[in-house]
């Protein structure tokens, strides 16, 4: 049986220089400070952003579920540039990216992420609207904090 896919993406122009947005990015231990929807994210091996790593993220649910919790491994780290990860939940994997590019003296960054597998066709566009909110949320506080 073929593996089906789904995707979402969002971005934001950042005023902010690349290596100020990398910096706030980076720190994962505050992301709930800022982040929306995080309640909770934690290296538990590896060395931070690098290749292998893995991180805990707890966030807020949705529906009839209050939080939920992933523990993706990170897949690719080229500084100021990329981030990619992924995970599995319930017969459904994402992968996810974050790309920053300089403009001027701003920021762009694209926050992706590409779900796959049997239930992918059919939950995606249920949570589309959870999900699409979420990474809003993310590139916002992301936006504010480095903008400080």
């Amino acid at each position: 049986m073929p593996t089906e896919k789904a995707h979402i993406k969002k971005e934001i122009l950042i005023k902010s220089d690349i290596a100020n947005v990398w910096k706030v990015f980076c720190e994962l231990e505050k992301w709930p400070l800022w982040g929306g929807y995080i309640i909770r994210s934690e290296w538990i091996s590896g060395k931070g952003w690098a290749k292998n790593s893995r991180f805990s993220q707890t966030v807020k649910g949705f529906w009839l579920i209050s939080k939920f919790k992933s523990e993706p491994r990170i897949l690719e780290v080229v500084p100021f540039k990329r981030v990619k990860w992924a995970g599995t939940r319930k017969l459904i994997k994402g992968t996810h990216t974050f790309l920053f590019k300089k403009i001027g003296r701003n920021t762009k960054v694209s926050n992706l992420e590409n779900f796959s597998g049997i239930l992918a066709p059919f939950v995606l566009p249920v949570m589309r609207g959870n999900f699409e909110s979420y990474f809003e949320q993310f590139l916002e506080g992301l936006k504010r904090e480095s903008e400080r």
